[in-house]
């Protein structure tokens, strides 16, 4: 398992702003998967999630709204996201991850 904690910048609609991350990644199972008459060995595929502070409530509604949604590592990695949950009276978010971790 992965953790990243520290300053990212969120991406919402185009709109940058600056946000503390808590973030974990981790690998999921190999398993066997059917395909026709044959089975593979599918890898495990990387699932990410965690929590952003994004400042305020107005920029937490903004970047639960938005229709797309990046998080931007200070090295220039980025993931796509989705936000799961929020925190109201607060700038909290809990996100899960689309794809491959940035960090």
């Amino acid at each position: 398992m992965d953790v990243y904690r520290g300053d990212v910048t969120v991406i919402a609609d185009g709109t940058e702003y600056p946000a503390q991350a808590d973030l974990r990644s981790w690998v999921e199972q190999r398993h066997v998967a059917a395909f026709g008459p044959t089975e593979a060995w599918i890898e495990g595929a990387h699932d990410w999630n965690g929590r952003l502070e994004v400042g305020d409530e107005e920029v937490a509604d903004l970047v639960t709204h938005a229709a797309a949604r990046r998080l931007r590592m200070p090295d220039g990695r980025v993931g796509d996201f989705d936000v799961s949950r929020r925190a109201f009276d607060a700038g909290l978010l809990v996100i899960e991850g689309n794809g491959d971790p940035p960090f």
